[in-house]
């Protein structure tokens, strides 16, 4: 093993270079994202906003008999203003500060809606679901995980933290927000993700998308 000045000089020299290769790397790829721009293949360029609307799903509770909605976003702000090129020679994600991502950031939270609330959302189709128990008591007894797709393997991640926003849960309410956290270190971004929403007995209630490339 080397050591004193010397080694110190090939270390250095090492960062340098690796820094430059990173530098040069990146500054390819905002090259081939401009071409693209220019190019027939700009359709498939996307930019992202935060918070990015996941979806939306209305429910007949039975026998309650109440409709409620579940609606997620992703409100990370580092999806804020995300380059996307989805062209098959020249796929990246590129951030806002110009920054190349190989993977997801290392943790993401998805703020979910359970509300009886939405009027807005009244035209949608429902599903029905039948479980005992009022609203208040099916909402506050949600579940949630994150599947990882990759090719024909598949992954499934509990959360990290669940969190209830807004009202308190000792307070009877028709509506529920949450914030649910998992850990998602290492994970390509060309794989897909899905986030699914599960009842107080573990029935599957809707799956929320999130694909990059």
């Amino acid at each position: 093993m080397l050591h004193g000045p010397h080694s110190l000089r090939c270390a250095a020299l090492a960062t340098v270079l690796l820094a430059s290769l990173v530098c040069a790397a990146q500054m390819n790829t905002l090259a081939q994202f401009n071409r693209i721009l220019a190019s027939d293949e700009r359709d498939n360029i996307f930019w992202f906003t935060a918070p990015m609307p996941l979806g939306a799903e209305a429910f007949d509770l039975k026998p309650a008999n109440q409709r409620f909605y579940l609606l997620a976003c992703m409100e990370d702000t580092r999806f804020d203003r995300l380059e996307i090129s989805r062209v098959r020679s020249s796929r990246f994600v590129i951030d806002s500060t110009g920054h190349l991502w190989h993977d997801y950031p290392s943790k993401l939270a998805f703020r979910v809606t359970a509300t009886a609330l939405a009027d807005i959302l009244r035209n949608l189709d429902s599903d029905q679901i039948t479980e005992p128990g009022d609203l208040n008591s099916f909402l506050l007894g949600l579940k949630f995980r994150l599947k990882v797709y990759r090719g024909l393997q598949v992954r499934v991640l509990p959360p990290d933290s669940v969190k209830m926003i807004g009202m308190p849960s000792d307070v009877p309410y028709n509506e529920r927000v949450y914030r649910v956290s998992f850990d998602s270190s290492g994970i390509p971004v060309d794989d897909r993700l899905v986030l699914e929403v599960l009842s107080p007995q573990g029935q599957l209630l809707t799956r929320f998308h999130l694909e990059l490339l």
